[in-house]
């Protein structure tokens, strides 16, 4: 899109991996206290990954042809070798120790080029959410703003209370991204060791009600509810593929897209 010298080494180093690179997401940035904070949060979010992923998946389509896909960009993404579900680090400490392993290996030269789901950005002081794909209304960017607002002040005062969330098992957490960026809001999500499932909805019903008392709190409560109307409309991969007879007829999606982008409103 911009000459860059950085992103000209990256696409030297990566090569097909990042030439194929055609996708686009939307990253929210939420400030916390600490470092040792942002590990916490950090660990936390890893478990709604899914969550986020299944209210924003909106990339179906691929080079013109319908993947079977809700999110088309997360599976392209993590081809990247920093790319994905965030390591399992338990301190700032260990944080840094795998930055500075990583940089002097080589595999980086900064932290960003660490791209994991969720990730602690020593530079702004905030924990940044990077697993949602692209957003095409100003409602859903907002409402996603803030659920991930609000879940963070969450997940800050159970810790206080010493109540902080565990993080869930790594292959539990993949298999469930897997499944959003497979089914969207279809999808069955893990919810412990025995396998026990839970409807992706009903999940993100459940977190909604549960960061309520924080929207209150920080003033988004109206942007949070703002969820309520993704789930009913379905998110953007269920809105393209409705009108885009059966894959045949992407110049539907790309007005309805510019139609949602220019009014700001689900449906355009």
């Amino acid at each position: 899109v911009s000459p860059n010298e950085r992103y000209d080494r990256l696409v030297h180093e990566m090569q097909w991996m990042a030439r194929r690179l055609q996708i686009f997401g939307v990253h929210v940035h939420v400030g916390v206290r600490s470092a040792e904070k942002a590990i916490v949060v950090a660990n936390a979010l890893a478990n709604h990954i899914p969550h986020f992923l299944a209210l924003t998946a909106s990339s179906p389509f691929w080079e013109g042809h319908d993947t079977g896909l809700a999110s088309t960009r997360s599976k392209v993404f993590e081809g990247l070798p920093t790319a994905g579900l965030p390591a399992p680090v338990h301190s700032w400490a260990e944080f840094e120790q795998y930055m500075s392993t990583l940089v002097a290996a080589g595999a980086i030269s900064t932290v960003r080029e660490v791209w994991w789901d969720v990730r602690p950005h020593p530079d702004f002081g905030t924990v940044e959410l990077r697993m949602c794909d692209g957003i095409p209304t100003m409602v859903e960017i907002a409402s996603i703003a803030a659920l991930a607002q609000s879940l963070v002040a969450h997940v800050d005062r159970l810790d206080d209370e010493g109540r902080a969330p565990e993080r869930l098992r790594e292959w539990i957490l993949g298999e469930n991204k897997w499944r959003a960026g497979r089914h969207g809001l279809d999808a069955q999500l893990i919810v412990d060791d025995g396998g026990t499932l839970v409807p992706a909805r009903e999940a993100i019903e459940s977190l909604v009600a549960s960061v309520r008392p924080e929207a209150d709190a920080l003033g988004c409560r109206t942007e949070l509810d703002g969820i309520s109307q993704i789930l009913e409309a379905g998110p953007s991969y269920e809105r393209q593929r409705a009108i885009s007879d059966g894959g045949t007829n992407l110049w539907a999606v790309v007005d309805l897209l510019a139609r949602e982008l220019s009014s700001g409103r689900i449906g355009g």
